[in-house]
């Protein structure tokens, strides 16, 4: 087993995501934040704030600073995880489930950022990676019309989330979208 397939798989999503906020230009926007938030959390238990440490991606350039205000990011890589289809046939308490415990922990670290929303990416071995956001962002960010490329809508209470292939989310909301969508939320 890779112990380090977690690191790796932050780090690629980080260049992933600073190419395409950058159009292409630039792999160097995002990378992992201290102790992939650890450091936020650990001091978010004596009511202390960590500017830019919430989550497992930062903004190493201020122009990626919008879309870490919009969404705090946690990744998850590895089949110990779960996945969110799992939840449909899940036979124990769902709240025991580790799909769930992502997600907790990505709505938790997006309390802590104070950020309009959380995000949560996850990539199963030998899958493609996935984003969760909240039903009601993705819907906003793609106007609410239906996307080309498959999503789903998830709802298994207190939790309601639609998921898709990070490749179409990447493609089906610009960053200028991201943008115009913070400037609403925080206007």
């Amino acid at each position: 087993m890779n112990c380090h397939k977690g690191s790796e798989f932050e780090r690629e999503i980080c260049r992933i995501l600073s190419r395409w906020w950058t159009s292409g230009e630039r792999d160097d926007v995002f990378w992992r934040s201290s102790q992939s938030g650890g450091r936020a959390t650990q001091r978010a238990k004596v009511n202390l704030t960590t500017y830019g440490s919430y989550g497992d991606i930062t903004a190493l350039d201020p122009i990626g600073a919008p879309l870490l205000r919009l969404f705090t990011i946690e990744l998850k890589r590895g089949d110990s995880h779960g996945f969110a289809g799992d939840l449909m046939d899940f036979t124990k308490d769902r709240s025991h489930h580790p799909f769930l415990k992502c997600l907790a922990q990505a709505i938790r670290s997006h309390g802590q950022a104070k950020s309009i929303s959380w995000m949560l990416i996850s990539k199963r071995d030998r899958r493609r990676a996935l984003v969760h956001v909240e039903s009601s962002i993705i819907k906003s960010l793609l106007g609410w019309k239906k996307p080309s490329t498959p999503i789903a809508l998830v709802s298994c209470p207190p939790y309601d989330f639609a998921m898709m292939g990070l490749e179409d989310f990447l493609v089906e909301v610009p960053p200028s979208k991201i943008i115009e969508k913070l400037n609403e939320y925080e206007h």
